[in-house]
């Protein structure tokens, strides 16, 4: 039988070779807390964001990448979603990223809930409070980012924009993961399915050379070290 080679750009090796890449070019990895804290400089910073969607267990690759390299990255966690933080593996893994320098954001759909839980009449004010509440009680939380699940489409992103000001200084919030300072001062690069796991707009490879500040956003649950059943392996 022939050999196949994988297809599966998107592995541990990959990962680790383009982040050295930008550290070979003087980049600065930096958490989206930092960032924002230095002005949000416009050249030579890197901001490493995973959104923790789903499968919590392949966080571990970017922990031990991210050790290798000593380098920081933005993990956003849901509350509200299909798994439990505070399930023992997860905590443990979310735990240990906080206490390696990691920073942990929250991962809010607190629009989406409220419109799909719409009999019950809960204010979604009142939810993104309890969200960050339950957060706060075990990892500092200085920044927000929404997420939508794309089969629903209720977006907390423009309710988040509308009402800034209020949630940043009822909520003591320093950012949220979408705010145009951050925006215009980086480029943002993310992967993407088209129908296979691909880069939206924008390639490592394409941006680096320029030295303009990095904003990459990946999933864990996309990455693998060699196929995507090895977790369960």
């Amino acid at each position: 039988m022939k050999n196949l080679t994988p297809h599966n750009q998107f592995n541990s090796n990959y990962l680790i070779s383009f982040l050295t890449k930008a550290m070979n070019s003087d980049y600065r990895f930096v958490t989206l807390s930092e960032f924002v804290r230095l002005g949000c400089p416009p050249k030579n910073h890197f901001i490493l964001r995973l959104d923790l969607d789903i499968n919590p267990p392949t966080l571990k690759l970017f922990m031990d990448v991210c050790q290798k390299l000593d380098i920081p990255f933005t993990l956003f966690v849901r509350v509200l979603g299909p798994y439990n933080f505070l399930w023992y593996p997860n905590f443990k893994l979310i735990s240990d990223a906080a206490s390696n320098g990691h920073e942990i954001g929250l991962h809010t759909s607190y629009i989406e809930w409220a419109n799909i839980n719409k009999t019950l009449n809960i204010n979604p004010g009142i939810l993104l409070e309890a969200e960050l509440s339950m957060l706060r009680g075990f990892f500092n939380v200085d920044g927000i980012a929404p997420h939508r699940d794309v089969n629903y489409m209720f977006n907390s992103l423009p309710s988040i924009n509308e009402s800034w000001e209020q949630i940043c200084s009822e909520l003591n919030l320093k950012y949220h993961a979408y705010q145009s300072i951050i925006e215009n001062n980086t480029t943002y690069i993310n992967e993407t399915l088209n129908p296979h796991l691909t880069w939206r707009n924008h390639t490592p490879e394409d941006v680096i050379p320029s030295n303009n500040s990095i904003y990459m956003l990946l999933h864990p649950h996309w990455w693998f070290i060699d196929n995507p059943f090895e977790m369960a392996i």
